[in-house]
């Protein structure tokens, strides 16, 4: 089952690790949720800081959906221990699939973001779109997150 260089997937307790690469697509879709939670910090007026990073609230309901698919990854994450549950191993191949979903709603959220004030440039949106083409790279290119989720399938 594990091939010379997987070792590095494995930690020296004998879980399998989770690749950066993962945990920066999940921060990178899920920012919907972080800029949800920093507002609820804001007891005055909670939607202006809501306001500063969405035109919408259409706009804010997109990045919260787009937050799901990275929510249920993060969420088979955390179960990742030496024995592995069978919902995890089942999922697992489902898992790519579901970040390149997560992808194609962050495409339109930033075309929506990018259309709102068209002729603007914003170092804001600047970075996502950098960020969403990091993420893009990721997912075509990466070997150790195509070998990561073929390990988390193969595990019985």
């Amino acid at each position: 089952m594990l091939k010379p260089g997987d070792e590095r997937y494995i930690s020296p307790e004998g879980k399998l690790q989770t690749p950066l690469a993962l945990w920066l697509l999940i921060l990178l879709f899920m920012r919907g949720y972080a800029a949800w939670i920093i507002s609820l910090t804001f007891m005055q007026d909670r939607s202006r800081l809501l306001q500063f990073f969405y035109t919408s609230s259409e706009q804010f309901t997109l990045s919260l959906m787009i937050g799901l698919p990275a929510l249920v990854i993060l969420l088979m994450m955390s179960q990742l221990a030496e024995t592995i549950p069978r919902w995890v191993v089942r999922l697992a191949p489902l898992a790519p699939k579901l970040l390149w979903l997560a992808w194609l709603l962050d495409g339109w959220l930033l075309l929506s973001l990018i259309a709102a004030r068209f002729p603007e440039f914003s170092v804001v949106k600047g970075l996502l779109l950098f960020a969403w083409l990091i993420a893009l790279w990721l997912l075509l290119f990466s070997r150790s997150l195509r070998r990561f989720w073929q390990l988390l399938a193969a595990q019985d």
